[in-house]
C-alpha cells in the first residue's frame, strides 16, 4: 500500500484535485497543490537539518495551517511527533529549535524549496496508525478530499 502522505495529498493532486481547497482559515485558503508544495518544502528543509524517518519532533504549534503543513512534512519523512523530543517546532509563526540553532518558518519554507522532499513509497510498520491517532482530523479530512478548517 502507498504511504499515508501519498494517499492523502500527492494522489489528490495527481488525480485532478490540485485546485480544490485543502485548508480554509481566517487568513484565507490553500489548495491541495499549494499544501503539497509547502509541506514538501518544509520536509526538504527538515531533511537538511537532519530530520529523517523515526526522528522525534515536538510540535507545539496551535491548530491552523502551520500545524497541518508541519504534520504533513513529518509524514513525508516518516518523522514522529513526540512531546519530549529534543527538536521542537514552537509558536506562530513556528520556529524550529534544535540543540545548535533556531530556524524560522519562513526560512524552512524557502530553504526547502530548493530540494523538496518526495513522498515515500511506503510507511514504516505502525507509522500510519500513529499519525492517524495523533492527528485524526487532518488525515480524515484530507484523505476524503475535504477541507481542513
Amino acid at each position: 500500500m502507498a504511504s499515508l502522505i501519498y494517499r492523502v495529498l500527492d494522489e489528490h493532486v495527481i488525480h485532478g484535485l490540485a485546485d480544490n481547497l485543502a485548508i480554509e482559515d481566517e487568513r484565507g485558503t490553500m489548495s491541495y497543490a499549494e499544501l503539497l508544495h509547502e509541506s514538501a518544502s518544509v520536509a526538504g528543509a527538515f531533511t537538511n537539518i537532519g530530520i529523517v524517518a523515526g526522528t522525534g519532533v515536538q510540535l507545539d504549534v496551535p491548530q491552523g495551517r502551520e500545524l497541518v503543513v508541519a504534520v504533513l512534512a513529518l509524514a513525508r519523512l516518516g518523522a514522529v511527533p513526540h512531546g519530549d523530543a529534543e527538536l521542537r517546532l514552537v509558536g506562530v509563526p513556528p520556529v524550529l529549535h534544535t540543540p545548535d540553532t533556531e530556524v524560522t518558518w519562513d526560512l524552512l519554507i524557502h530553504a526547502g524549496r530548493m530540494d523538496p522532499a518526495q513522498a515515500p513509497a511506503t510507511d514504516p510498520k505502525g507509522y500510519e496508525a500513529l499519525m492517524r491517532e495523533a492527528y485524526p482530523d487532518i488525515f480524515q479530512a484530507l484523505e476524503a478530499g475535504e477541507t481542513v478548517t
